[in-house]
């Protein structure tokens, strides 16, 4: 008898017989696993329960090695070959090229709006009353809200020129372009 290791390299080669690996329970499983082939000893037991014992052992092949892996069912095979077949079409739901309309975007198009009223001091019809007379308010000409302080409406230092008069600040030309590229961006998605 050969040894496990050179019965094991004979095994994954192929080149074996059922009687030599009968009584090793390990390469009756790998048989099983690898080929399909069951080696049965004992009819009542499985290979992994298989414990080697002296004597005769009988081995039974259920499927042959050269069929190895192939299943055939005879009566489920169709009749035709399939390429004569012809398959039905499939029903394909049309597909939705609405774009949703997101909460950001109009967010970002009102503040966009905001800032572009500002610069001409629409606003200061609506929030110029809160402003302290003798204080350059809205009444005196001082129409824009300042961005940055925009806590101090009630005072003179919430308050500047529109852009009609050439004033403009800083924070309102930042406003315009971050708030107009972002309203592009989310636009294209």
């Amino acid at each position: 008898m050969s040894s496990n290791k050179e019965l094991l390299n004979r095994l994954l080669s192929g080149d074996f017989s059922p009687e030599e690996i009968a009584d090793d329970p390990l390469l009756v499983s790998l048989a099983e696993r690898v080929y399909g082939i069951k080696i049965d000893p004992v009819l009542t037991s499985k290979p992994r329960d298989f414990v080697a014992h002296e004597g005769a052992t009988e081995v039974t092949e259920v499927a042959p090695p050269t069929d190895m892996l192939i299943e055939v069912i005879g009566d489920i095979a169709p009749a035709l070959p399939l390429a004569n077949m012809e398959l039905p079409a499939l029903a394909v739901p049309p597909v939705e090229t609405k774009k949703k309309s997101s909460a950001l975007q109009y967010m970002v198009l009102a503040g966009f709006g905001f800032v572009v009223l500002n610069l001409i001091g629409v606003w200061s019809y609506v929030l110029g009353s809160y402003c302290q007379a003798g204080d350059l308010c809205p009444s005196d000409g001082y129409t824009r809200i300042n961005l940055m302080e925009v806590y101090k409406l009630n005072t003179g230092y919430g308050w500047s020129e529109p852009v009609q008069t050439g004033a403009f600040g800083i924070p309102d030309i930042v406003a315009v372009i971050v708030l107009g590229v972002a309203f592009l961006a989310l636009r294209r998605k």
